[in-house]
C-alpha cells in the first residue's frame, strides 16, 4: 500500500466532512481510489470484506437523513456474517478513509442510511453493510445541519490519554514518555468513533497491549442495526495502531490472546476483550 504522506499525518489531518462542493473528482484521482478499493480487504480479524464505489442513479440519493450535503460520490462495503466480521470491516474501511485523505478527498463514516437502497447498489445478499461514506471535496461553508451534528457529538474533543489507557489494572493510568508506543496509542485516541464515544480501552500487562471495547449499552447505534456499531471502532483502533506501529518500528503484531484479566464487575459494566498487540 502506498501513501502520499505518512500515516500519522493522515490520521491527524483527517476529519468528518458532511458538506461537499459540487466539484467533480478528477478522473485520475477517482481511478486511483477505485483501484485501491478492489484489493483492500486483508485484515487481521479474518473477516471477508469487500469495498466498492456506489453508482447512484442520476438524481438519486442514498438517504443520509440530511446529514450529508452536496456529495456526488459514495463508497461502501459488505462483510460476510460471522466471527469478528464488524471489527474486520472497520479495519478495512478506515484504511480506505485514510487513503482518500491522502488524495485530498473528504469522507464521513455513516452508520445511518437507507439500507435497502444500499443493498441494491452493493448486492449484499447474505452480507452486512455496516457503513458507507461520501467522497469528495469539502465545502468552505458548512451546512447548518453539519454544525449542529458536529457540536452535538463533540467531534473535535477526545478523552484524555489517562482516561483510556491503563497499566496493570483499569484503576492505574498508563504513563508513557515519548515513544513509538505512546505515538501509536495517540493515533488510536485521535480515531473517529460512533457518536464520538471513544469506546477503546487499553490495558498493558506483562509487556503486552490488550485492547478492550467499553460498550455503551443504551447507545441506539448498538441496538438498531442488528449488530454492535461500536465494534467498528475497535477495527478503526486496530488499523490506526498497526499502521502507526509499522511506521515507527514498534515490534509486534495483532494477535488474539485474551489474558482473562477482566473482573465480573468490569464485564457487567460493558468491557469486553477485542485484540492484543504482542
Amino acid at each position: 500500500m502506498e501513501w502520499e504522506t505518512d500515516v500519522i499525518e493522515l490520521i491527524k489531518k483527517r476529519r468528518s466532512v458532511r458538506t461537499y462542493t459540487h466539484s467533480e473528482i478528477e478522473p485520475c484521482k477517482l481511478k486511483k481510489f477505485e483501484a485501491f478499493l478492489a484489493p483492500a480487504k486483508e485484515n487481521p480479524f479474518g473477516a471477508d470484506v469487500r469495498l466498492e464505489m456506489m453508482e447512484l442513479p442520476e438524481g438519486s440519493k442514498i438517504g443520509t437523513y440530511g446529514a450529508i450535503r452536496g456529495a456526488k460520490h459514495f463508497f461502501g462495503g459488505c462483510v460476510k456474517k460471522g466471527g469478528l466480521d464488524i471489527e474486520g470491516f472497520g479495519y478495512v474501511f478506515e484504511k480506505a478513509v485514510l487513503y482518500a485523505t491522502s488524495l485530498g478527498l473528504g469522507t464521513c463514516w455513516l452508520g445511518g442510511f437507507q439500507r435497502k437502497k444500499a443493498e441494491k447498489l452493493l448486492s449484499s445478499g447474505d452480507e452486512i453493510i455496516p457503513a458507507i461514506s461520501p467522497l469528495g471535496y469539502e465545502a468552505q461553508n458548512r451546512s447548518l445541519v453539519e454544525k449542529i451534528v458536529t457540536a452535538g457529538a463533540g467531534s473535535a474533543s477526545r478523552k484524555a490519554f489517562e482516561e483510556i489507557f491503563f497499566y496493570g489494572s483499569f484503576s492505574k493510568p498508563l504513563v508513557l514518555k515519548d515513544s513509538p508506543l505512546r505515538e501509536s496509542l495517540e493515533m488510536v485516541r485521535l480515531g473517529p468513533s460512533a457518536s464520538n464515544k471513544q469506546p477503546w480501552r487499553l490495558l498493558m500487562h506483562d509487556g503486552k497491549c490488550h485492547f478492550y471495547l467499553m460498550q455503551s449499552k443504551r447507545y441506539a447505534g448498538n441496538l438498531l442495526f442488528g449488530f454492535c456499531l461500536q465494534r467498528l471502532d475497535m477495527g478503526i483502533a486496530a488499523c490506526h495502531f498497526e499502521l502507526c506501529a509499522k511506521q515507527t518500528g514498534l515490534p509486534g503484531a495483532i494477535v488474539f490472546e485474551d489474558p482473562n484479566l477482566l473482573t465480573k464487575e468490569e464485564i457487567e459494566n460493558g468491557l469486553s476483550y477485542s485484540f492484543s498487540w504482542a
